[in-house]
């Protein structure tokens, strides 16, 4: 089970905010390229779109949801 406690000492912990600094630069790093060249191949902007939801998933992570991917465990 995941505690109140460890979710805040991960979000606080170096790693956890590098890496969130990292999927916040994909993001924007697929934002921009999806700007630049949307239209011309359809298929890859529906990839990077999918890219970029997905980081964005990552991202949003709450508690609760770790809780109930234990209780599946």
């Amino acid at each position: 089970m995941v505690t109140k406690e460890d979710y805040l000492d991960w979000k606080k912990n170096p790693v956890t905010e590098a890496l969130h600094r990292a999927l916040i630069e994909r993001v924007n790093e697929g934002a921009r390229e999806l700007a630049g060249s949307a239209g011309i191949n359809p298929l890859e902007d529906r990839f990077k779109c999918g890219i970029i939801h997905a980081y964005h998933e990552i991202l949003t992570v709450e508690l609760d949801e770790l809780e109930g991917a234990s209780d599946n465990a």
